[in-house]
């Protein structure tokens, strides 16, 4: 089937915080993007990387740590991550041709395998103990049988309970009070409307919502993973353990650090300290919490109040901004150095140190006071920051005829139709 996907569709959801929620995704742009990233981090003189999981790795920061994973240091890599793949039979032409994550995991393995890596993929839920069994089968047939390190950078906003088979879903809510956050309105130039600052309230989460937040987004999942992958002794001498968290700063504690992400985020770093006294004790390992930056990726265009911030921070931060290849490019040629990576006085990597540096953060806070409710939101940021959303689902990426049609089995990578 012929198909063309000529421009980025989505629309803002004000009931949910007025947060970005996209109708399409193009695949031409997402493989595009995800070469263009393996371009970005060169190629590996000496291979050095070992063998190394990433679970979460389609998207973010874990696409990103594959490519200079792979790319980069010549490791090879397992990604474990839940896609929605084509549907060729279907009738929905965005079923039809699955989702920004298949089409980065497409182009990626494309790219690292072309390189003489050995790079493949296990579709499916983290929380599902099939899954690791999976992976501990895959290990030992494809990976020499031992993981040198593992990257969790799950971003799930919901998972089953494996011992209910119900859904559990996370929440975006602030803890103890209600929360107002500033963030803006979407441009519709049909009924002349241009982006407005706005103001919304959230209510306070529940207590129930606390333990599923926990659930989905803390460390209890990761710690599981490493007891079954220490049980079936692929863990190799040495291993390590990243696990990327988020502290934020304090324009979105009450959403980030004080909010129900908050508490599961310090729920993994504990986790994480926590397994890196075993990991030391059975293989001679470690374990890191990574604090990243913020980044615009699939998931920061659906926080409330987070896409406000993000359009200020590109612009105040400059060329110091990091996107997520570049923050994990720093860590892991940090870790391969012969110094290794430093951390905190907590035992954390802090990849947001430059975001939180004195100079970004106050010019940040003066916008952020300066920004009267219900005045005009400067347009270049928005841009600039849909944009950078839109590439995130394939748009504007350079190279890309957005006019032209693709073939949609061609595109999956999938043999050609009959008729």
């Amino acid at each position: 089937m012929k198909l063309a996907i000529p421009s980025f569709q989505f629309r803002f959801v004000p009931s949910m915080g007025n947060v970005v929620f996209p109708g399409n995704f193009h695949p031409v742009g997402s493989q595009k993007a995800a070469e263009a990233m393996l371009e970005r981090v060169g190629k590996a003189d000496a291979p050095q990387g070992g063998n190394w999981m990433i679970v979460g790795g389609s998207g973010g920061f874990g696409s990103a740590a594959r490519a200079v994973l792979g790319g980069r240091y010549g490791a090879n890599t397992l990604n474990v991550s839940l896609d929605a793949q084509p549907t060729p039979e279907s009738n929905n032409k965005i079923r039809k041709i699955g989702s920004p994550g298949f089409h980065r995991n497409l182009a990626l393995e494309r790219g690292l395998n072309a390189r003489g890596t050995t790079a493949g993929s296990i579709i499916g839920d983290a929380f599902d103990p099939a899954i690791r069994d999976e992976v501990v089968a895959t290990v030992r047939e494809s990976f020499s049988g031992k993981l040198d390190g593992l990257v969790w950078s799950l971003a799930a906003p919901r998972a089953k309970d494996p011992r209910t088979g119900k859904t559990i879903n996370s929440a975006l809510k602030p803890v103890g009070q209600p929360l107002k956050v500033k963030t803006f309105t979407g441009r519709d130039e049909r009924r002349g409307k241009q982006p407005e600052v706005v103001e919304l309230e959230l209510p306070v989460g529940s207590p129930e919502e606390a333990i599923s937040t926990i659930f989905v987004m803390g460390g209890g999942i990761v710690r599981q993973w490493i007891d079954v992958l220490m049980a079936a002794d692929v863990l190799a001498e040495g291993f390590t353990l990243y696990t990327i968290s988020y502290r934020g700063n304090p324009l979105n504690a009450g959403m980030y650090r004080d909010g129900l992400i908050g508490l599961a985020k310090a729920d993994l770093e504990f986790e994480t300290a926590a397994l890196d006294a075993q990991l030391q004790e059975r293989v001679g390992g470690k374990a890191r919490a990574v604090e990243g930056p913020a980044v615009v990726t699939e998931a920061s265009g659906g926080i409330p109040g987070v896409p406000f911030y993000l359009a200020h921070m590109l612009d105040v931060m400059g060329d110091k901004f990091e996107d997520p290849l570049a923050s994990m490019r720093r860590m892991f040629d940090g870790h391969f150095s012969a110094d290794g990576l430093a951390t905190d006085d907590e035992g954390l990597v802090r990849m947001d140190d430059i975001e939180l540096q004195e100079q970004f953060q106050s010019e940040l806070q003066s916008r952020y006071e300066a920004a009267a409710i219900g005045s005009s939101f400067d347009g270049a940021l928005y841009d600039r920051f849909m944009s950078a959303y839109a590439q995130t689902r394939g748009f504007d990426i350079e190279g890309v005829d957005y006019q032209a049609e693709f073939d949609t089995d061609e595109v999956c990578g999938l043999p050609p139709s009959e008729g």
